[in-house]
Formats: C-alpha cells, structure tokens, sequence
C-alpha cells in the first residue's frame, strides 16, 4: 500500500493541546505505561493510564517466547504450571523503563487512493482535541534543538513509527514494538534517554558509553510556539476525516 509519510497528531485533553502549541511537549517515563508499575495505575484506578489505551503492559518486552516450545530458561518451570502459560516473554529491567516516550497518532495519506487513511473511534479516549502537525520536520528540528539545549549532547534519542506484531510472533523486540490489538492506535513515538556525562562504562566491544540516568520523572521540552506549523481541530472532527484543506497533498 502506497502512502506518504505520517503527519503527526498529538491527540490530549484541550488544555494540553493548547500547552502543546504554546511549546510545552511533556514526556513520561516508559514505566508510566507498562507493566512495571501496573499494579500501581490499578490502585489508584488511573483511568487517563488503564491498559488498552494508553497503558499497556507490553511495554518493556524484549522477547516472547512460544508457550509450545519454550526455551532453556522457561523449561525449567514444573510442566504443571508450563501447561497453564498462555504467554512467555522477556520483560527490560535495565533500560527501557527509563526512557522518555513521546505518543501521537500517524494521519496517513493513501496515495492511490487519494484519501486519509480512516482514524479509529477508539482514538476519542485519548481526548476531545487533535493537534495536526503539518511540518514534521520542522517540528522534529524543535525538539532536537530543545533536547540539546537542556541536556546538551547526554542524549540518545530515537524517532520511529511503531510497528505491530502478531500473536503469533516469537521473537526479539523493541521499545518501537506492540502487540497488534493496538495497531488502531498507529502511533508514531519519540523516545529519549539521559545519559550521565561523569559517569561510563565500557561494553562488550571496547567502547567506552556515557551510562543511563535511572530515573523515571518526567521531562517537559519548551520548543516554542508551534502555532505556525500545526492546526487544532476536535478529534471528532480528525476521525470524521473533516479536516482543512491545505492538510491534501
């Protein structure tokens, strides 16, 4: 299927909208949304952050293993309980759960076609206002220029689109993975991760690192105005595909 590159849609509440515009790109840690601190969005019953929206315990996978075959590591458990896993994986413990994660929406456009692709209804939980950015590169500069502003170049940083992958897929993953019950969301994802200029590390092949800062505090980037290079319509309106007209190719 023939389409152009995504625009990104950043799809909040209108006062976070509005905060988006004036420059304001607040990043949570990638720990907010999995399954490291699941338990605690069920206790204090998060409903911004349930699973299937914008938690979702499959964060932080690095493989998933096939239940019928197993492997040296899952084996080992009694066959009474193998018998009962309807899932194995590997969850990150050392890194992913402390990286910055930037989520909006993939408004794509079919070139045959000659129309947007249809957004997903589900996409109203994500909040009543869509902010369209139609410059993406531009706006990609802003950050990078933001990031590097405040933490100078202690910065791994990482854009992409998230793929999806099926249940029946083993393998290895990323932080750019998801399962495919969540391909409505067709996410496009920033992801940061600060590093500590005092303190390295040398890995595997000699080469000496900068290590992570293990924190999951959030991050807020002031970018400036993007007022100039993004449109704010209702996510009503994103979904009805009833967008202005200088968004067509």
């Amino acid at each position: 299927m023939d389409k152009l590159p995504c625009l990104p849609v950043k799809i909040t509440a209108k006062k976070w909208a509005d905060k988006l515009q004036d420059g304001s790109v607040f990043m949570r840690s990638l720990y907010d949304f999995g399954s490291w601190s699941a338990i605690e969005r069920h206790n204090r019953a998060d409903s911004q952050m349930k699973d299937g929206v914008q938690g979702d315990i499959g964060e932080g996978i690095v493989k998933t293993v096939d239940p019928k075959v197993g492997d040296e590591f899952f084996n080992c458990f009694d066959p009474e309980i193998r018998a009962v896993m309807k899932g194995m994986y590997y969850i990150d413990e050392n890194f992913y759960q402390y990286s910055k994660i930037y989520c909006m929406y993939g408004l794509t456009y079919l070139i045959h076609e000659k129309r947007f692709e249809q957004p997903d209804e589900r996409l109203l939980d994500f909040g009543d206002t869509a902010v369209i950015i139609y410059n993406p590169n531009e706006f990609l500069s802003r950050v990078l220029n933001a990031l590097r502003g405040k933490y100078g170049d202690n910065v791994n940083f990482r854009c992409d689109e998230v793929r999806y992958y099926p249940p029946d897929y083993y393998g290895d993953l990323d932080e750019f993975c998801k399962s495919s019950s969540f391909s409505w969301q067709n996410e496009l994802r920033f992801r940061v991760a600060l590093l500590d200029g005092d303190d390295t590390v040398t890995d595997e092949f000699g080469l000496v690192r900068k290590c992570l800062i293990r924190d999951h505090s959030p991050i807020t980037l002031d970018i400036g105005s993007i007022r100039d290079i993004s449109v704010q319509i209702p996510t009503d309106d994103l979904i009805g595909l009833r967008l202005p007209d200088f968004l067509l190719p």
